[in-house]
């Protein structure tokens, strides 16, 4: 395509001055990219040549911060923090974790550290911090999944299916778990929760467990009736204890306590209403 002028071509018409084509729109943004790809090279190469040339110290801190200055200033800065899975983390807790603020260079942020830091937060079991560049950080945590309620020296604390403690604060939620009584309780909660979690209907009735002795747990239901589990073999004892509620609906009789700790026998003791039935066929025999 020919060039439009105001001066016809011909002979002896001077030939005019060509202008200069204007950069394509993208060269700069790529000539950038290339820049920054560059230094990531040096950021995170540099430092290791010079930890195998031994010449570490102050010119390596100055070095990797001259090039730290660089990537930012190609666009290599933290814009956005992306969080997911928290429900129940404090949210203050969180931003105190992860410490970072926008314009940060990305290149120059301590993954692992920011993981630790988030592990560290009672409520967080895990989590994944990864570097999305050129702007982001996408955080996800798992969070410890409530479970019970552990007491202590007369004080309640949250516990997870795992017996670690979560917090003391805010326990109004989680009102409705059952509570664990014993020193060494959440220690051997594990195994107790999947016995429990073996027989769902009389799970979902449970709402205190009790370690005795550091050897077995008494178990307490909410209509008040107490379970006397064996120290050998508990989840055998509740087993059985499900299948004499679905045959003979034993929880649903006043009953006050029942003693499985013998595995040859069933123990109970009644409650007033059937003392005074045990009285009247004794009165009436």
């Amino acid at each position: 395509m020919r060039w439009l002028t105001g001066r016809k071509s011909g002979v002896g018409a001077r030939t005019p001055a060509r202008r200069r084509k204007a950069a394509p729109r993208w060269l700069r943004p790529a000539r950038n990219t290339a820049i920054g790809l560059g230094l990531v090279a040096i950021v995170i190469g540099g430092p290791v040549w010079l930890w195998q040339s031994g010449l570490i110290g102050a010119a390596a801190t100055s070095l990797r911060e001259a090039a730290l200055a660089r990537t930012a200033s190609a666009g290599l800065t933290v814009q956005n923090v992306l969080l997911g899975g928290r429900r129940n983390t404090p949210h203050q807790a969180v931003r105190r974790a992860v410490g970072l603020s926008r314009g940060d260079a990305i290149l120059g942020i301590d993954i692992d550290a920011i993981r630790s830091r988030l592990k560290a937060i009672p409520w967080v079991r895990e989590a994944t911090v990864v570097r999305r560049l050129p702007q982001t950080i996408a955080i996800h945590i798992v969070e410890r999944r409530p479970f019970a309620l552990w007491q202590r020296k007369r004080k309640l604390v949250l516990v997870d299916d795992l017996g670690v403690v979560i917090t003391a604060r805010g326990l109004g939620a989680f009102r409705k778990l059952p509570i664990l009584v014993g020193d060494d309780a959440p220690r051997h909660a594990p195994s107790l929760f999947a016995m429990l979690k073996s027989e769902p209907r009389l799970a979902r009735q449970v709402i205190s467990a009790v370690r005795v002795g550091k050897r077995r747990w008494n178990v307490e239901f909410r209509n008040g009736i107490k379970v006397r589990l064996p120290a050998t073999d508990p989840h055998v004892a509740w087993r059985r204890l499900a299948r004499l509620d679905a045959r003979h609906r034993l929880l649903a009789r006043d009953v006050r306590m029942i003693d499985m700790r013998l595995p040859d026998r069933l123990i109970l003791q009644p409650g007033p209403l059937g003392r005074q039935t045990l009285r009247g066929k004794g009165q009436r025999t």
